[in-house]
């Protein structure tokens, strides 16, 4: 794969990104003790959105909901921030190494069957 096809291929992945963030966004607001974190203003710099998701995982551990709930909130966190720091490497790496893209890609489909796990299991309505 080119330079090009590369790079286009993981500013797809950031994007996708972008996308689950607003839905964690969304769940976290409707949790019994609301987390709020900041919508994403530029999708080329998640700095901002990195450093509201690790917050929210100190702060999950403080939450009135059940251990399978707080395990999955953050499993689903800590998922998404490890998405990205695999995108950061592979934009800034020399080679080309196609497993990452690749593990980027079956991240961002775990942290989505988190959402949805966590949206029935909470009985929250994300698509609203």
């Amino acid at each position: 794969m080119d330079d090009g096809e590369h790079r286009a291929r993981i500013e797809a992945l950031m994007e996708m990104l972008a996308g689950i963030y607003l839905r964690i966004m969304k769940l976290l607001a409707l949790l019994p003790i609301p987390i709020a974190i900041p919508p994403i203003v530029d999708d080329g710099d998640m700095r901002d959105a990195a450093r509201a998701l690790a917050r929210a995982r100190m702060l999950v551990l403080d939450l009135p909901v059940d251990d399978m709930t707080k395990s999955l909130l953050l499993m689903m966190l800590t998922e998404w921030l490890a998405a990205l720091d695999l995108c950061a490497v592979s934009l800034h790496e020399d080679e080309q190494e196609g497993y990452r893209i690749d593990a980027v890609w079956l991240m961002i489909q775990r942290i989505g069957s988190m959402t949805e796990m966590l949206s029935l299991h909470l009985g929250l309505d994300l698509d609203v």
